[in-house]
């Protein structure tokens, strides 16, 4: 028996193991490969581990490639990844995105720009562009503050309009000490200023008001018979009118000023008019009572 050369054994070998592994690259290269019979790609680890391994497409322009990186562990690729239109992105078996949906749970996002949105619906609180809030908490709504005064507010560095609600009523007024106007035609028809002075009308555009019903000044209770009723003297055409027990002793009063007599009696008299305007000015009776 010829004894075995292991030196040209060993050559052999290792000839036969260089053309194996030429014949599996040209295999795992060519344009079309097709493995059917293969259940998975592995990648062995090497000293880098796992990372910068995977899929690469080489020619013309820049490689393609699908690798796993680092830092954190992800799968990475340069390309974009088309699915299918009826398909979704998924995690956890769940999906997340789909063509023309996001996932329905999806609860967090820190989107900057969206397209117009029809059928909104939100839950907690709001806050749009740090200037208009809506708090859960509260259940207010407000334009211009984040802790109104109310259910709802309006409010500026100056001041704060508010609608709010208590036992029995509804509030509706200015939280600060502003005037409020309630306008027309961009004129202040009605204008409550904030001690409360209450002013009806412009100067420059007079309009005329309506009242269908009875009006009370200074009274609480009003006679079914009367239509006006004033604790106090009135004034019609820069004439004062009051009632009295006498004539005036004191005040200031303009000629043509009445004082109705509380204690008129027969022969007596209606009451007093002022002939020459003073402090009290100067009086005399008129309209005698028959006997």
């Amino acid at each position: 028996m010829s004894q075995i050369n292991t030196s040209e054994l060993d050559a052999a070998i290792e000839a036969l193991g260089g053309s194996l592994s030429t014949i599996i690259n040209r295999a795992l290269t060519v344009d079309d490969m097709r493995m059917q019979s293969l259940s998975s790609v592995e990648f062995q680890a090497d000293a880098n581990g796992v990372y910068g391994k995977g899929l690469q497409w080489k020619g013309a322009g820049p490689t393609k490639q699908i690798v796993y990186r680092s830092n954190p562990d992800r799968i990475w690729t340069d390309e974009s990844i088309d699915i299918g239109q009826e398909a979704a992105y998924m995690i956890g078996n769940t999906p997340v995105l789909r063509m023309t949906e996001l996932g329905a749970g999806v609860r967090t996002s820190s989107l900057i720009t969206t397209g117009t949105l029809q059928n909104l619906n939100t839950s907690g609180n709001l806050n749009i562009d740090g200037y208009v809030f809506y708090n859960t908490d509260s259940e207010s709504f407000a334009i211009g503050t984040e802790a109104p005064n109310g259910k709802f507010a309006v409010a500026t560095l100056d001041a704060e309009f508010v609608i709010d609600t208590e036992p029995g009523a509804v509030k509706l007024g200015v939280w600060t000490a502003d005037d409020l106007k309630l306008t027309t035609d961009d004129t202040a028809r009605i204008v409550i200023s904030a001690t409360g002075d209450v002013k009806i009308g412009a100067s420059t555009d007079p309009s005329n008001v309506a009242i269908h019903g009875k009006l009370g000044v200074g009274v609480k209770n009003m006679d079914n018979d009367v239509s006006i009723a004033s604790k106090g003297p009135i004034m019609i055409e820069g004439k004062k009118i009051s009632n009295g027990d006498d004539i005036p002793e004191t005040g200031t009063y303009r000629q043509g000023d009445i004082v109705y007599n509380n204690n008129a009696v027969a022969t007596g008299y209606v009451g007093w008019v002022c002939v020459r305007a003073g402090t009290p000015g100067e009086w005399k009776a008129f309209g005698q009572i028959a006997s």
